[in-house]
């Protein structure tokens, strides 16, 4: 408990103040009954601020949150437990609990008096909050003597945390392809799911070792050619996160009437949010690496074991002010190399756009996937059921450095655009195959 203060009410203030001008007035003019009913008008607040004193009324709160961790537009309760410590009964309780910095204001209670060690849980609830961390508390408790006339505040410091992590979506489950094509070079081959140490040919290059040159595939292409060691690809995803506030947009209130507690349907930020989310927890229930890459002002690849810390991080992620991706750039494509990419993107500029064509070359082994989003529909500004030119100027890019890239609108479900994702790496229209393998490494189904 941080303090106790007390004070006179309104009603004892008046009451004082007319006592003392009425012995004033009673002395002054001799009247002996006047004076009388100063003497007594004063001498009832003063008993009241006494027996109040005396009293020594202890209250104790415990406070919890119900759930302490609920998904974008849920409801949390906050449960107040109040008890009344001492062998004296109080009076009614005023209880003043602080709504978190987001909401602003104060939930305010009457709780009848309690009697000797009674108990009391109170709660209320905060519907439809969106993604973030909060902190409701701390409770003041406001309590009088019977008359009314001295007011006792009870601040307490503890504090109920919570959090709101972002929406995350069931994704499809479908089988992982044996393998990938490294590219278009003469002699390429295919990097198998299998084993930590596939081997490829390419073409000799001045500074290779002589003694890694593959004389067979040399006499069968007429060209010299060297093994390079490749890294299999064990199903580890790393997740780009584009946050920049000028890549993404939040949709007028009128269209969101339609689904006002559906975060994503407001902001193409939190649908971005929501599907880095579900990919992530998608990869990760399998007992796959999962990276991300989400702060554009200090990049770097984090490691996330499980679902839970996953969603612990996007639930804080706010929008940069950062104007390019290219301060992530060279980090994907370091990343790149040895987990599959998947990016969640905003509206791209040119220079961030040529970023990510350098980030995944064409040709590489392992496969870069882009969900890239139509913020124009989150304003309602493109036709209806068609993509916005900038997007599909931006997804022609992409695709010609080796992406497969799908454009997500608004009202556009995580799990279709996962599967359309799919479709449009096999070009296939009822994909059986899933990119992120659901398999022990090295192992078979």
């Amino acid at each position: 408990m941080a303090g106790v203060r007390a004070g006179f009410t309104t009603r004892a203030s008046c009451l004082i103040a007319a006592g003392a001008t009425a012995l004033v007035c009673g002395l002054l003019l001799g009247e002996v009954d006047l004076v009388r009913a100063g003497i007594l008008a004063l001498a009832i607040p003063l008993a009241a601020a006494m027996v109040v004193y005396r009293s020594r009324v202890r209250i104790a709160n415990r406070r919890s949150a119900d759930p302490n961790r609920a998904s974008a537009g849920e409801a949390v309760a906050i449960h107040l437990s109040i008890t009344n410590r001492s062998l004296l009964r109080t009076g009614a309780l005023m209880l003043e609990d602080q709504l978190p910095q987001q909401l602003s204001g104060r939930a305010r209670f009457v709780v009848p008096g309690l009697g000797a060690r009674e108990a009391r849980i109170v709660s209320y609830r905060m519907p439809g909050l969106p993604r973030g961390r909060y902190r409701a508390g701390p409770l003041r408790i406001r309590l009088a003597d019977p008359f009314r006339m001295v007011d006792v505040t009870r601040s307490f410091t503890a504090t109920t945390e919570f959090m709101i992590t972002p929406v995350v979506d069931a994704l499809p489950s479908v089988e992982p392809p044996r393998s990938y094509d490294i590219g278009d070079n003469a002699g390429s081959h295919s990097i198998g799911a299998h084993g930590a140490d596939d081997a490829s040919t390419r073409e000799y290059r001045t500074g290779d070792d002589l003694r890694k040159i593959h004389w067979r595939s040399t006499a069968r292409t007429g060209a010299m050619m060297v093994r390079q060691e490749e890294r299999p690809w064990q199903g580890q995803i790393t997740l780009l996160l584009d946050i920049r506030s000028a890549a993404h947009v939040v949709c007028p209130p009128s269209k969101t009437d339609d689904a006002p507690s559906d975060p994503r349907q407001a902001s193409s930020l939190e649908w971005a949010i929501s599907a880095a989310a579900s990919i992530g927890t998608h990869v990760m229930i399998t007992g796959r690496d999962v990276g991300l890459i989400d702060d554009l002002a200090k990049p770097e690849r984090l490691h996330l074991g499980d679902p839970g810390r996953l969603a612990d991080r996007l639930a804080a992620v706010q929008a940069a002010p950062a104007q390019t991706l290219s301060s992530v750039a060279g980090l994907a494509r370091s990343a790149a190399r040895d987990s599959a990419l998947v990016a969640v993107l905003g509206s791209l500029d040119p220079t961030s756009l040529r970023a990510l064509a350098d980030a995944h070359p064409r040709g590489a082994a392992i496969p870069a996937f882009a969900l890239l989003l139509d913020t124009e529909t989150w304003l309602g500004s493109a036709p209806e059921g068609a993509a916005s030119g900038p997007s599909e100027t931006a997804a022609r890019v992409l695709r010609a450095a080796g992406w497969s890239v799908i454009i997500v609108r608004r009202g556009d479900s995580t799990p279709d655009a996962w599967q359309n994702l799919i479709r449009a790496r096999h070009g296939s229209a009822t994909p059986r195959l899933n990119t992120l393998q659901e398999r022990p490494v090295g192992g078979r189904r």
